[in-house]
């Protein structure tokens, strides 16, 4: 059976076909009758689907991360396509062709990480080059940075953003510090590297993304903490200062306590790395509710909760036009 991609829906269909549980809940509807509640997931977005007058057997047949097939009619919500569905059955994953469900970084992890090695293998300081040869060359690590998403949502939210966003990272490290003498370009460079190595841990992204336990309890940046001082500990004579400076970048690069940062910056390589992974997650997450909003007649999104407002699209609609115009006219 062919696979029907989310935003290829169209009001009025009736879609048959498979899809990755995110989340699920059984509700009760105000006139006394039991539903279930869903959210479906394929690489290219999110459908909220009800099965009403459903009975707990139904619901309790699947779980989440369960591939089901479904059987329903897309209808318009206040503006975007939901599901009524008639059935839901779960199905064993030999059946899956998971690069339907599972979205991928656009371009070569292998070519990226690459770059990504190259570029911190010009740092000069003999104790941060040893530390980030030490983490970057272990095998485990190498595996988890290049599969991991950056985020369940909001910027970089695949398979590989993790990577990407660390290259980005590091890349405006590069300019940002050449252009500003008065700093430590190896310790940005450092910082830019390490800042989101707790995502390996926080994260979960064999299929649908979410949180585990540890990221929950614990959070990205003091997992990275933890990871990147257990490193320096086994390095003989690190500067004791080194230490604090590329521990404080990491907890400090949230920039705010209200944005989850345990500090807030208070050297200039931490003020640096806070506006450069604050615009990096940014324009990323700019182009991804854009990418997802698919309303060609107006030049809008929807409210974004992570702009709180709504985005204008026309001018990323037009050089999109442009670049592919200009693609195949190549």
């Amino acid at each position: 059976m062919k696979h029907k991609f989310i935003n290829e829906f169209k009001e009025g269909e009736t879609v048959e076909s498979v899809y990755l549980v995110r989340e699920k809940s059984f509700d009760t509807a105000k006139n006394g009758s039991s539903y279930i509640a869903l959210e479906l997931i394929d690489r290219t977005g999110m459908v909220n689907g009800r099965k009403w007058d459903a009975a707990k057997s139904a619901f309790d047949s699947f779980k989440v991360d369960d591939f089901v097939k479904i059987k329903g009619k897309v209808e318009i919500y206040r503006k975007y396509p939901q599901l009524n569905l008639d059935s839901i059955s779960r199905i064993e994953d030999l059946a899956i062709d998971i690069s339907h469900y599972v979205p991928t970084v656009n371009g070569n992890r292998d070519e990226m990480f690459n770059a990504f090695l190259s570029i911190i293998g010009n740092v000069n300081n003999p104790h941060l080059k040893y530390l980030l040869d030490n983490i970057f060359s272990n095998k485990d690590v190498i595996s988890k940075f290049k599969d991991a998403p950056a985020a369940t949502d909001f910027h970089h939210p695949y398979l590989g953003g993790l990577l990407e966003h660390s290259l980005s990272c590091v890349e405006l490290a590069n300019l940002v510090g050449d252009r500003y003498p008065d700093i430590d370009i190896d310790l940005l460079v450092c910082g830019a590297a390490l800042h989101d190595i707790g995502k390996m841990e926080e994260l979960s992204y064999k299929r649908s993304f979410y949180y585990t336990d540890k990221g929950r309890l614990v959070g990205h940046i003091v997992l990275g903490v933890n990871m990147v001082n257990e490193e320096i500990s086994k390095i003989p004579d690190f500067p004791e200062e080194l230490r604090n400076l590329i521990l404080h970048i990491i907890l400090s690069h949230h920039g705010e306590h209200e944005w989850g940062s345990p500090k807030r910056p208070m050297c200039i390589e931490a003020i640096a790395l806070h506006h450069i992974d604050n615009l990096d997650a940014k324009i990323n997450g700019f182009r991804q509710f854009v990418g997802a909003y698919n309303d060609p007649q107006s030049n809008w999104t929807k409210h974004s909760k992570m702009f709180k407002e709504f985005l204008f699209k026309r001018v990323v609609l037009k050089n999109r036009e442009v670049a592919h115009e200009e693609k195949e006219e190549a």
